[in-house]
């Protein structure tokens, strides 16, 4: 292992309910479609906006209308972040992320979610102080969002390295395949209440370690 991709939205930072309440919300206000546990396992986390807005709303939403209620989505969700008290990066990350940037390890994010969230986490985080924001992969729109591999294949050429020489930590079963379809050589999966390997196992993604937080990470490293 050479280099490490982050996913981020459950992964470097726990608001997965955050995205899904937000998604509920406009989902609810645009259609009548019921949302299913399986929908937010499939077709919501993981997923890039414009895939989530033409299933639950309209295959045949415009780019112009997709972009207005992807907006107002990341608005809501904003909204709701800032409303909390204490935001803090997933456990054990910003230790791991100290020990890594003083080993000089290539590093960086792919996150399915567009620019301004990225703009958001990097200023609320501070996250300047490990990751090189031009090396960032966000959903602009140019390539397929998770589960295609060019979201992390993308990754990997920003660090410089090929896929295989990397390392991916991701919590979705969207983008544990998308990590795999792209021939990625390690792959961990981050579940921290424990409720998704039965899901991880039964769509037989295959991973090379489990973990709850970021702890014990340097034990997979």
């Amino acid at each position: 292992m050479k280099g490490i991709i982050f996913d981020f939205n459950g992964t470097m930072f726990q608001d997965s309910h955050f995205h899904e309440k937000a998604w509920i919300h406009i989902i609810k206000k645009y259609s009548t479609k019921a949302v299913t546990e399986e929908d937010i396992l499939h077709k919501i986390h993981g997923q890039t906006n414009d895939k989530i807005l033409t299933y639950f709303l309209n295959e045949t939403l415009s780019e112009e209308k997709i972009t207005l209620l992807s907006n107002e989505k990341e608005a809501y969700y904003r909204k709701l972040i800032l409303n909390q008290p204490d935001l803090s990066l997933t456990e054990g990350l910003e230790e791991l992320l100290n020990s890594l940037l003083q080993r000089h390890t290539p590093m960086t994010i792919a996150k399915a979610s567009p620019k301004q969230n990225v703009e958001f986490y990097y200023n609320l985080f501070n996250l300047d102080r490990w990751f090189d924001k031009e090396k960032i992969v966000y959903d602009d729109g140019s390539f397929p969002g998770k589960p295609s591999p060019d979201i992390f294949v993308l990754a990997a050429q920003n660090l410089k390295l090929l896929p295989k020489d990397c390392l991916v930590v991701e919590d979705a079963i969207s983008g544990l395949k998308a990590a795999m379809n792209a021939g990625i050589g390690s792959i961990i999966a981050i579940d921290p209440e424990g409720k998704n390997q039965p899901h991880f196992d039964q769509n037989k993604l295959t991973y090379d370690g489990i973990i709850k937080n970021f702890n014990d990470f340097a034990d997979y490293m």
